[in-house]
């Protein structure tokens, strides 16, 4: 038996769970946030207990020391050497990197070469590998890409239709992202409902950050996202897609640079730019319930934005076998989930299975009826599970 960390560091926040491998065993999980700010919290969970804890930690460095001492103390590992592997979420991999690798001298140049693609993403990423290469020496360092899932796009998807010279140049191309959790989904649809109903896949991973797949035979062949998370689907900050001219009038109208724009179409947009209320769709549909238009506008643009990429992917899938709600709002909003498939369930001969879906949070589910022509799932997305199965298969090709 194997434990495996794995962590998704961000620029003020280090999540994490450790895994027993290979029997994915989940030992404890949690949350550091509002690294660097006053009042960093730390959030442990293990064997059923939850601590949480106040103390300031002005930068990661302090904030990985802090959680590797919580865990020794806790008892949750004996020492440093509990961990044999700990695997690192990258957001970006540019083309270099089509599956995941242990991180080497070579392959963290590779990554440092890439941060331009990313750069609100990979440098806290890679921050989280400099910091538990030193605590752990003996722990093999692997990176998981968001991107390696879609590189089976094809060339005329992936390409843009702009000067051909700026893609050989910089490397600018759709990448999409989410690719540990889409490949979550297609195990998951292996083991729910058989191989017959995973040929064709559209999968709708839909949390603060949203977007869709179109999978056929367990592989990647178009996604929402782009070249950055910004592009595809509006979302819980972000606007998602737009007019590209729109930044440019919103800097000379606004007076402001494009840096300006663009952290407002990441930051203050999307259900939050739209219902000017929350980001948060639970706030956001209390608010609707409660009679605010606004609300209800950005709920219906959210929907009918997800139902437009169903019925893109369902015609460059040549059919649909199989529609996938998973993350926070796939998973928790059957309002949502209802919605969606509202606009869909003609042209695509869906039946939902109401009382059910109505009943389904957080867990994985079967929702349409038996006589709906399209599958419809629940899946609970485990990113982490497939960074610690990454780990320890690396980990075994070592041994």
């Amino acid at each position: 038996m194997s434990k495996v960390l794995v962590i998704n560091a961000g620029s003020s926040s280090i999540k994490y769970q450790l895994i027993e491998m290979p029997y994915e065993i989940k030992i404890s999980s949690g949350l550091i946030e509002k690294i660097n700010e006053r009042g960093t919290n730390l959030t442990l969970h293990y064997n059923g207990n939850k601590i949480c804890i106040e103390k300031p930690l002005s930068n990661h460095q302090e904030a990985f020391h802090f959680l590797i001492e919580m865990l020794i103390k806790n008892n949750i590992i004996g020492d440093l050497n509990d961990i044999a592997a700990c695997g690192h979420r990258i957001a970006h991999g540019g083309e270099f990197f089509k599956n995941s690798v242990e991180i080497t001298k070579d392959n963290f140049e590779e990554i440092k070469k890439i941060e331009y693609l990313a750069p609100l993403h990979n440098p806290a990423n890679l921050q989280g590998y400099i910091e538990m290469k030193q605590l752990l020496n003996n722990a093999i360092q692997v990176a998981v890409f968001d991107t390696s899932f879609h590189q089976s796009m094809s060339k005329e998807v992936y390409t843009y239709p702009i000067p051909f010279k700026l893609y050989e140049k910089y490397g600018l191309r759709k990448y999409g992202f989410h690719g540990t959790s889409y490949r979550n989904v297609v195990n998951r649809v292996r083991e729910m409902v058989g191989k017959e109903k995973q040929s064709r896949i559209i999968a709708c991973h839909l949390g603060n950050g949203a977007s869709i797949a179109a999978i056929k035979n367990g592989k990647s062949i178009n996604t929402s996202m782009g070249l950055t998370p910004l592009g595809g689907l509006m979302m819980g900050t972000r606007s998602g897609d737009l007019d590209p001219s729109i930044v440019e009038f919103i800097a000379h109208k606004e007076n402001l640079s494009v840096e300006d724009v663009l952290k407002q179409l990441n930051k203050e947009s999307g259900i939050l730019g739209v219902s000017q209320i929350s980001n948060d769709i639970r706030d956001v549909r209390k608010a609707a319930m409660d009679g605010d238009n606004l609300s209800k506008l950005a709920l219906e643009m959210y929907a009918q934005r997800i139902a437009s990429f169903i019925g893109s992917y369902y015609v460059q899938l040549g059919g649909l076998d199989t529609l996938v709600f998973t993350a926070g709002v796939g998973e928790n909003d059957y309002r949502m989930r209802e919605s969606i498939i509202d606009k869909v369930k003609d042209a695509l001969q869906i039946e939902l299975d109401d009382e059910v879906n109505c009943s389904v949070m957080a867990t994985d589910a079967i929702i349409s009826s038996k006589s709906s022509k399209v599958m419809v799932l629940v899946v609970v997305a485990d990113e982490e599970i497939v960074i610690a199965r990454d780990c320890y298969d690396i980990l075994k090709s070592k041994l």
